[in-house]
């Protein structure tokens, strides 16, 4: 990916001054966040709480309730989350079941060992592919992953002169590794870049319409010198 000059360390310090510290405000356990995330769909931050904060009030994430709860319960309770229900309540109940019979109850021990076999046992199961396989190991602390947020990934290429029409898996790479060069491989500093990219796409820096007149880094960012 191209550089455009400028440190991601000191747009990054900008973002955090501009937006104050970001947050989590999904789970940091890898069981829990396949929970989370079967909450909302389609799947976003703001409709997978909906259904996690309903789950949480009237079933419980616990394994043994999730389990004994009937699937026209688990359901209701996933329904603030959006479509299908039904269907997420199936993929929350196979998630606990795998976990138990697959991993011995502990999905976090069984992704330590090498990278590539972690992202693999998380990519089997539905919906995580490899952004949503890194978010896990990196949150869950088991390997500071340079992390990007799939649906952010133009922050990181915009701001370095990358090419946004190239194949999102091959940006999605570039991106990574212009994070790797330039973020401390420690889980605090990665956790703090990918928060304040997210949140930075989601608010300013959005895919279409984004709001360059109004953004912090604007004299610092290789896509706004081009137009």
């Amino acid at each position: 990916m191209p550089q455009s000059g400028v440190k991601l360390g000191v747009v990054l310090d900008r973002l955090e001054s501009f937006y104050g510290a970001q947050k989590a405000t999904f789970p940091s356990d890898p069981c829990e966040f396949l929970i989370w995330w079967y909450c909302g769909y389609p799947a976003s931050d703001n409709a997978c709480t909906k259904g996690w904060d309903r789950l949480i009030s009237e079933v419980g994430i616990e394994p043994e309730k999730l389990l004994a709860a009937k699937p026209a319960k688990l359901a209701a309770a996933l329904k603030p989350g959006g479509m299908f229900p039904e269907l997420r309540a199936e993929r929350v109940k196979e998630v606990v079941l795998r976990v138990q019979n697959e991993f011995g109850g502990d999905l976090a021990a069984a992704l330590h060992g090498p990278i590539a076999q972690a992202r693999k046992i998380l990519k089997s199961f539905p919906g995580i592919a490899d952004p949503g396989a890194d978010r896990i190991l990196l949150f869950a602390g088991i390997a500071p992953i340079a992390a990007i947020p799939s649906n952010c990934l133009q922050v990181p290429i915009r701001i370095l002169g990358g090419d946004e029409d190239q194949n999102y898996s091959s940006g999605y790479r570039d991106a990574q590794r212009a994070i790797a060069a330039e973020v401390a491989e420690k889980r605090e500093a990665r956790t703090r870049a990918y928060l304040l990219l997210k949140h930075h796409g989601q608010e300013l820096c959005k895919r279409t319409n984004a709001k360059c007149d109004k953004c912090p880094i604007r004299k610092d960012c290789a896509y706004f010198a081009r137009r």
